[in-house]
C-alpha cells in the first residue's frame, strides 16, 4: 500500500518579523487556510503558546476545514547539554511544547535535535556559569558512578583532584586526613622498627660486650635479640633510650631522621591509597556529595567526558549503534572495549590532530543519549501526570496525546562560522538515535524530520548527503514523518519552492526510494516560512507536482514538462510561452528597419506607391 505524500506549509514565527497575521494561534491558523493545503505545521513562538481555551478554537477550525495540524516545539530547548539547570530547562520546554501540541490537536511535534555547537566552542555567555553535571535522565552524576564500577575507577584515577572538595563533607575530609596521618605514622613506625633492628643486628658484637659487662656486675641479662627488641620498643614508646652507648645512640638517631624522610616521601602514596579507599567506598554507595553545584573551575566538556565513558564502558545501545556508522574512524584508533584507557587516549589523540570526524562521533553519541533520557522522562510524565491527571475527563485530548508522534529535525548551524560543528546534525546520526530510542523505550513514537536547508547550513552538499544516506541506509525513509522541503540553500532564506527545482527533487526521490511515505506511512512535505515576506506563493503547486512524480517514482532524468511549470493548468503554460515568443519576434531586427512614416506604420509607403491615398490606408490597416 502506498499512501500519498501530503503537502503542507508552516505558519511562520511572529517573533521573526512581527507580522500581524501571526500574532495569535487563531490568526496563525487563518494565515494557512487559504494556502491550498490540507496540512500545516504550527510554528510555536514560545513553548506555552497554545492554552487549553485557544486550543479549542484551533481544533474547531481544523475540523471544519478538514485540515491536519502538526506543531513545531520550542526553538530554545538545550536538549543535549549535561548541566542540570539546562537539563531542567529543556525538560520544562519539552513538556510545555507537548501540552501546546496536544491543545491544537497535532499529529506530531517537531523538536530540533540540537541547539548548541560543540561544547569546546561554547563560551557560556548569557548562560549559568556554575555547573552541576547530570546523566541522560537528569540525575546527578553520582548515580551512574554508583552503577558502573569501571566508570567509578576511571573517575577516581583521573578526576579526583577536580571534584575532591565537592565530594567530601568537612567531617569526611577531617576523617580522611586523620586516616592519612595514622597510616603515615603506622608506616613510619614499622619502617623505623625494621631499620633499627637491621642496624643493631649489624652491631651485635658491641651489644654482646654490653651484656657481658652487665652480667659481670651481677645483673640478669638476656640475649642480643631480646636487648634489641627492648631498645626498639622503648624507642617507639618514649624515644631514644638515655642509657645507650654513644655509638649505638648515634645509629638510632640517624635512623629516626631517615624514617621521617622516608615517611615524608611516602606521604603522597599513603594519601592516594587512603583517598582511593574512601572515594571508592562513598561512590560505590552513592552517598550524597558535599555539593552538587561543582565549585571547581570545570568546563562543560567534563560532563560529556563522564557520559562518553559511561556509554563506552557499558556498551550502551546508543554507543553501539552510532559506532556502527563510524566504524572506519574508530578503527583508526583501534577501538578496544576491554581497555579502560582507550577512550581517554583516543580523545587526546583526536584533539591533537583535530580529527573532526572522531569529534562528530563523540558529540553525536553523547547528545543522542541525553535526548533519549529526556524522552524517557517525558514518556513517564505524559502517561502519568499529563494524560492520567491533567487530561482526565478530556477523552479527545487524551487520544491526541497518546497518538502524538515526536520528530527530531536537522538543526541549523545558527552560527555560520561553525558549519558541521553542532552536537548531532548528520542524517545518519539522527537516524541512529531514533531507531535506537524506539528499541530502548519500546515505542514507535519517535521519527525523523530532515530539513534540507538546515543540512545545507552545516556546510555539506545536501543533495549528495541524502543520496549517500539512501545508499547506505536502505530503510532511512521509513522513519521520516515529515520533511521541511524548502530548496537546500546554505543562506537559509526559506525562499518559495520554484517549478523545476531538481536539487529538491533529487533529495526527495532518494528518500522515496528508501521508504518515504510508503507502506501505510503518511509523510508530510512542508514548505517553511521563517518570517517576513510570504514565501509560499507558487510553492504549493510546485510541491504538488513533485509529489505526483514521487508517488510514481519517476527518476529525475525522466520528469515531464509540467515539472518545470509548462502546462495549461498553471501560470507558466504553453500558450503563454507562445505569446511571449510572438511579442518578442522582432527583437533580433531592432535597429535594422527603417520606418520613415511612423504615423502610418512601416507598410504605408508601399501602398502610396500603388496610388492609395494615406487616409485610405489608415482606415483599412486594422479592418
Amino acid at each position: 500500500m502506498i499512501m500519498p505524500l501530503i503537502p503542507g506549509v508552516t505558519t511562520g514565527l511572529y517573533q521573526v518579523a512581527r507580522p500581524t497575521e501571526l500574532a495569535t494561534p487563531t490568526k496563525k491558523v487563518g494565515y494557512v487556510i487559504p494556502k491550498g493545503v490540507a496540512a500545516f505545521e504550527f510554528a510555536g513562538d514560545i513553548p506555552h503558546e497554545v492554552t487549553y481555551s485557544e486550543g479549542e478554537d484551533v481544533r474547531h477550525i481544523m475540523q471544519k476545514q478538514g485540515m491536519t495540524v502538526a506543531y513545531h516545539g520550542s526553538l530554545t530547548v538545550p536538549i543535549e547539554l549535561p548541566d542540570r539547570t539546562e537539563w531542567r530547562d529543556a525538560d520544562d520546554h519539552i513538556k510545555r511544547s507537548i501540552r501546546s501540541a496536544v491543545h491544537v490537536g497535532a499529529v506530531y511535534i517537531d523538536f530540533h535535535a540540537s541547539l548548541n555547537s560543540w561544547l569546546e566552542l561554547i563560551t557560556y555567555a548569557g548562560r549559568k556559569l556554575s555547573l552541576t553535571f547530570v546523566d541522560h535522565e537528569g540525575r546527578f552524576i553520582s548515580t551512574i558512578l554508583k552503577e558502573n564500577e569501571r566508570l567509578r575507577e576511571w573517575f577516581i584515577k583521573y578526576k579526583w583532584e577536580d571534584y575532591m572538595r565537592d565530594i567530601f563533607t568537612r567531617n569526611e575530609q577531617i576523617k580522611l586526613n586523620s586516616r592519612v596521618s595514622l597510616e603515615e605514622d603506622r608506616w613510619r613506625r614499622e619502617y623505623l622498627k625494621k631499620r633499627v633492628t637491621e642496624e643493631l643486628k649489624k652491631n651485635s658484637s658491641i651489644i654482646q660486650n654490653i651484656l657481658n659487662a652487665a652480667k659481670a656486675r651481677g645483673a640478669t641479662v638476656g640475649t642480643v635479640d631480646e636487648f634489641i627488641n627492648e631498645i626498639v620498643n622503648d624507642l617507639l614508646l618514649r624515644g631514644v633510650p638515655r642509657d645507650l652507648p654513644p655509638n649505638l645512640e648515634k645509629v638510632v638517631r640517624n635512623l629516626m631522621d631517615e624514617s621521617r624522610d622516608a615517611a615524608t616521601a611516602m606521604y603522597a602514596t599513603i594519601e592516594a591509597e587512603e583517598r582511593t579507599k574512601v572515594l571508592r567506598e562513598k561512590l560505590s554507595k552513592g552517598d550524597r556529595w558535599e555539593s552538587e553545584e561543582l565549585r571547581s573551575a570545570l568546563g562543560v566538556m567534563d560532563g560529556y567526558h563522564i557520559m562518553a565513558h559511561y556509554l563506552f564502558f557499558t556498551k550502551d545501545p546508543q554507543w553501539m549503534s552510532m559506532a556502527s556508522f563510524y566504524g572506519k574512524v574508530l578503527g583508526k584508533y583501534k577501538i578496544n572495549y576491554s581497555d579502560n584507557e582507550w577512550l581517554r587516549n583516543a580523545w587526546r589523540e583526536a584533539e591533537s590532530k583535530n580529527d573532526v570526524e572522531f569529534k562528530e562521533f563523540f558529540y553525536g553519541v553523547c547528545a543522542a543519549k541525553y535526548i533519549e533520557g529526556h524522552m524517557k522522562k517525558m514518556e513517564e510524565w505524559l502517561n502519568n501526570e499529563f494524560i492520567g491527571k491533567e487530561l482526565a475527563g478530556k477523552p479527545e485530548l487524551q487520544k491526541i496525546a497518546r497518538e502524538l508522534k515526536i520528530g527530531f529535525e536537522t538543526p541549523d548551524a545558527r552560527d555560520p562560522t561553525l558549519p558541521g560543528r553542532y552536537m548531532i546534525w548528520r542524517p545518519k546520526q539522527i537516524y541512529s538515535m531514533v531507531k535506537t530510542m524506539r528499541s530502548v523505550l519500546k515505542s514507535t513514537r519517535y521519527w525523523l524530520i530532515p530539513d534540507f536547508e538546515h543540512t545545507a547550513t552545516q556546510g555539506v552538499d545536501a543533495v549528495l548527503e541524502y543520496e549517500q544516506v539512501a545508499k547506505e541506509i536502505p530503510d532511512f525513509g521509513k522513519y521520516i514523518i515529515s520533511c521541511h522541503s524548502n530548496s537546500p540553500n546554505p543562506l537559509h532564506p526559506h525562499d518559495p519552492v520554484e517549478f523545476g527545482d531538481m536539487r529538491l527533487y533529487r533529495i526527495l526521490y532518494a528518500l522515496r526510494k528508501v521508504g518515504l511515505g510508503k507502506e501505510g506511512r503518511t509523510a508530510f512535505l512542508i514548505l517553511e516560512r521563517g518570517g517576513g515576506e510570504d514565501p509560499v506563493m507558487r510553492g504549493v503547486d510546485a510541491i504538488r507536482t513533485i509529489i505526483k512524480y514521487l508517488e510514481k517514482e519517476i527518476a529525475p532524468a525522466d520528469l515531464g514538462l509540467d515539472f518545470f511549470g509548462i502546462t495549461e493548468k498553471m501560470s507558466g503554460n504553453m500558450l503563454r510561452q507562445e505569446q511571449i515568443v510572438r511579442d518578442h519576434a522582432y527583437d533580433p531586427m531592432k535597429d535594422l528597419l527603417e520606418m520613415s512614416e511612423e504615423e502610418w506604420t512601416m507598410l504605408s509607403q508601399a501602398a502610396i506607391k500603388k496610388g492609395k491615398r494615406p487616409e485610405v490606408w489608415k482606415r483599412g490597416e486594422f479592418r
